[in-house]
């Protein structure tokens, strides 16, 4: 339905505009088509949401969207000073509108379609819980029928005059509404703020749909806690991604540029900016050429043409994190740290440090890249099982000699016997690192097999984590 309509037309008052509290100046000169997207979309949301006869009605939704979407001083300039259609309505646009709160809360919401929705459904919701604005008009629209029968009886501004009890009932139910709208916007913005810098510094960012649908105003309307368990599984992932950042020993970092290109006779050409501590001192003399060998060093550097000292030794992580359900939940009861935002957290420090494969794992096992550790960590839902055959059957399949292969789990089933035979034969189980975190601590064959080479670690907490972790790294 389009309502490329004006204030004097027919089409205007079939659409109930002619209720709204607001004249035309507020659409600044454009249509009111150019906002209808975004007004349809409060009406449906405070509709599903609102869970009694009272719904919202089309008008209700044009100005509790466009009072929080327009700057707060062309929304007071807008405002009518009468409205005989909907007197009742006028008075709560205008008594929200003279809150303080409302003017602090305009300037984060103005211009921002997201969080204008958010405001203007959260206000709405609240405010038809407690008023049912269309029936009391219709009272009022009646009293003002028979006041105006009676010519010596005075009215207010053209319009009939509220009792003391609604004029007390209208302000507390504008009040909380406003709270309800400050309240939810505040934690909606903080916490989409938290996520999506969490998913830049993880790798993940890029503008990909599942970030729109699980960090949308919709889910934290529909489903709040599946909101805050997104932010919470991404704040956590950034923080301990961050720790175990400067928990990699230096001199592993030095050995994996070697492990992975190589070199020739001791020295080697540079293919990473984690090399330049390892420049050869002949080539570090062109900085004491003035002003051209400083420049010169800067571009070699830019294109990786210098040379470096080759480092001896080799390390090539290869990291398999379980994303079954259960890894979202917390590490301990006291906690609200979920077990897979700190697994790879581990994961995607190693992928940066020593570029680390990184593989997910469920019933499946799945080579993933940043991204997709960050599409995990926003979708992840309870109910898938874990098998660990595919994870082994992929580390034969690697079967670098030379790798260090870490699982981390909370719930494992046995191996096949073809497979735990196989992988016991092609001598990897040396290799291969365990961390097994609450509630997995059966006594299942493939890990008995890796106790035996002393490759089974147990992390009951988040501090336990931290200190195997550190363990396995220096082992390594």
């Amino acid at each position: 339905m389009s309502y490329l309509v004006t204030p004097e037309s027919d089409a205007y008052f079939r659409s109930g505009l002619a209720k709204s509290a607001f004249h035309r100046s507020v659409y600044q000169d454009l249509p009111v088509d150019y906002y209808l997207p975004s007004i349809q979309e409060t009406q449906k949301l405070t509709m599903e949401l609102t869970f009694r006869r009272v719904l919202p009605k089309f008008y209700q939704a044009h100005d509790s969207f466009l009072m929080f979407y327009k700057p707060f001083d062309l929304v007071n300039f807008a405002l009518k000073k009468s409205n005989k259609i909907a007197p009742l309505w006028r008075v709560i646009v205008e008594k929200t509108v003279k809150e303080p709160r409302f003017y602090d809360l305009n300037k984060l919401t103005q211009s921002s379609t997201e969080l204008s929705i958010l405001a203007a459904t959260q206000f709405l919701r609240s405010l038809l819980r407690e008023v049912d604005v269309e029936e009391i008009q219709k009272q009022q629209t009646q009293l003002m029928q028979a006041l105006q029968q009676q010519p010596q009886t005075k009215t207010l501004n053209g319009q009939p005059p509220m009792t003391q009890a609604l004029e007390k009932a209208v302000s507390e139910a504008v009040s909380r509404a406003l709270e309800e709208a400050v309240s939810s916007v505040g934690e909606f913005k903080e916490g989409k703020e938290v996520a999506e810098e969490a998913i830049t510094t993880l790798g993940g960012a890029g503008g990909h749909g599942y970030t729109k649908e699980a960090l949308s105003v919709l889910n934290f309307l529909k489903a709040p806690d599946d909101f805050r368990k997104r932010v919470r599984l991404l704040k956590y992932a950034r923080m301990f991604f961050t720790r175990f950042l400067t928990a990699v020993p230096t001199s592993l970092v030095h050995q994996q540029v070697t492990s992975v290109y190589g070199g020739i006779n001791g020295v080697t050409r540079m293919f990473s900016e984690k090399q330049l501590t390892d420049i050869l001192p002949s080539e570090l003399a062109l900085s004491s050429l003035g002003d051209v060998g400083r420049a010169l060093l800067a571009v070699k550097i830019a294109q990786k043409q210098l040379t470096v000292y080759q480092r001896a030794a080799s390390v090539k992580p290869v990291v398999f994190v379980d994303k079954s359900g259960s890894m979202a939940d917390a590490f301990e009861r006291r906690s609200d740290v979920p077990k897979i935002s700190v697994a790879t957290g581990l994961a995607l420090a190693l992928h940066r440090k020593l570029d680390a494969d990184v593989y997910l794992f469920d019933t499946e096992v799945e080579k993933v890249s940043p991204a997709k550790v960050v599409e995990t960590l926003l979708t992840i839902e309870p109910g898938s099982g874990t098998d660990i055959d595919p994870v082994l059957e992929e580390i034969m399949r690697i079967g670098k000699p030379d790798y260090v292969y870490l699982i981390v789990s909370d719930g494992i089933t046995e191996a096949s016997r073809e497979v735990l035979k196989g992988f016991e034969e092609s001598g990897l189980a040396s290799r291969t690192k365990l961390i097994l975190v609450p509630p997995a601590y059966g006594t299942y064959n493939w890990v008995e097999l890796l106790k035996k080479h002393g490759n089974v670690h147990y992390a009951d907490t988040v501090a336990d984590f931290e200190r195997v972790a550190a363990k396995v790294l220096s082992s390594t």
